[in-house]
C-alpha cells in the first residue's frame, strides 16, 4: 500500500466524522470559554455573573458580538479544519462554487419565504401534539429561556443597532451554521451513508436539535431539510447562506420595526400560522425546487471532502 493511500487525505468518511465531532466537541467549549472571557473583560466582572448580566437590554451590542464569536469559533473551526484534510483548495472543499444565474438567486429568495409560511404552521402543528404534562412543563421552560435570550439579543434602537444586529444574528450564524451543517456535516453524511436523502434529513435534524427548542423543533428542521436540497441541487454553499441569512434576517427586521408594540414582537417570536398552510408550502416549495433543479447544470463543482 502507498504512503498517498494511508495518508490524512485519504481518510474514508467514518473517521473523517469522528474527527468532525472530537473538533466540534473542543470547539464548542473553546468558544463558550472565549466569548465570555472576553464579555467579562470588558463589563469588570466575574466569569460566573456573565449569564445574566448578558440578559439585560443595555448589554445587547456586547451579547451579538459573544454569541457571534462563539458561532465562529465552535461552527467555523470544526468545518475548515475537516475540510483542510483535503488536498483540494478551501474554498472549493467548504462548497464556495460560483452561483450559475440570477434565476437561481430568485428562485433561493422565493423558497426562503415560503419557507417561513412552511415553519409558521408546523410551529402551530406542534402545539396540538399530545404530549405529557411533565415534558410540556419542561419544553415551555426551556421555550421561555429562548425567548429570553432573543428579546436581549434584539434590542435595538436606531439603524445602527438594525445594521449591527443583522450582522451578528444573521449574516454570521448564517455563514458558519452552513458551512457547519450543509457544506461538512452533510457532505460527510452522504458520502458515508450513500443515500443523500438521508443525509439531508438528518443533518436538519442535529441542525434544529442544536437550538433546544422543542416547540422550533419541526419549524427549524423543516428549515434544515430545504436548505440541504437547495446544497445538494445546486452545489454550492452561498445558495444556503442567502436562503439562511433571508430567514434570520426578516424575523431581525420585524423584531426592529415593532420595537414598540410588544404583542406583535410576541407573534413575530412565536411565528405561528394555521397548520394547513404546511400543505401549500410543501407543493410550493416542490415545484420550486424542480425549477432549481432545472435551472442548475451539473459542472462538478461539489469537491469530496
Amino acid at each position: 500500500m502507498s504512503s498517498s493511500d494511508t495518508s490524512i487525505f485519504s481518510m474514508s468518511p467514518g473517521p473523517k466524522l469522528a474527527v468532525f465531532i472530537g473538533l466540534t466537541s473542543i470547539c464548542l467549549i473553546i468558544g463558550g470559554f472565549v466569548s465570555f472571557s472576553i464579555v467579562a473583560a470588558i463589563l469588570h466582572v466575574h466569569f460566573s455573573d456573565i449569564q445574566s448580566i448578558i440578559l439585560q437590554p443595555q448589554y445587547v451590542n456586547i451579547t451579538q458580538f459573544a454569541n457571534a464569536l462563539a458561532s465562529i469559533i465552535a461552527f467555523g473551526l470544526p468545518s475548515i479544519g475537516v475540510a483542510l484534510l483535503n488536498k483540494d483548495k478551501l474554498g472549493r472543499v467548504l462548497g464556495f462554487s460560483p452561483i450559475q444565474s440570477i434565476r437561481q438567486v430568485g428562485l433561493v429568495i422565493l423558497i426562503a419565504v415560503i419557507g417561513l409560511f412552511l415553519s409558521g404552521s408546523l410551529g402551530d402543528l406542534t402545539t396540538k401534539i399530545p404530549i405529557p404534562v411533565s415534558f410540556k412543563n419542561w419544553a415551555t421552560q426551556l421555550e421561555d429561556q429562548y425567548k429570553k435570550a432573543l428579546y436581549a439579543m434584539t434590542q435595538m434602537k436606531s439603524l445602527f443597532d438594525l445594521l449591527f444586529a443583522l450582522i451578528a444574528v444573521a449574516v454570521i450564524p448564517a455563514i458558519f451554521e452552513e458551512l457547519y451543517f450543509r457544506a461538512t456535516l452533510q457532505k460527510i453524511l452522504s458520502q458515508w451513508i450513500g443515500k443523500p436523502y438521508i443525509a439531508i434529513v438528518i443533518t436538519a435534524i442535529l441542525f434544529s436539535a442544536f437550538h433546544f427548542s422543542y416547540f422550533g423543533f419541526l419549524s427549524r428542521m423543516s428549515l434544515g431539510i430545504i436548505i440541504g436540497l437547495v446544497y445538494h441541487i445546486t452545489k454550492t454553499i452561498w445558495l444556503p447562506i442567502l436562503m439562511h441569512f433571508i430567514n434570520n434576517a426578516i424575523g431581525v427586521s420585524a423584531l426592529y420595526f415593532l420595537r414598540n408594540q410588544p404583542e406583535k414582537m410576541e407573534s413575530v417570536i412565536e411565528g405561528n400560522l394555521t397548520y394547513y398552510w404546511a400543505i401549500i408550502a410543501i407543493f410550493a416549495i416542490i415545484i420550486l425546487c424542480r425549477q432549481l433543479k432545472n435551472n442548475t447544470h451539473d459542472l462538478g463543482l461539489e469537491k469530496s471532502i
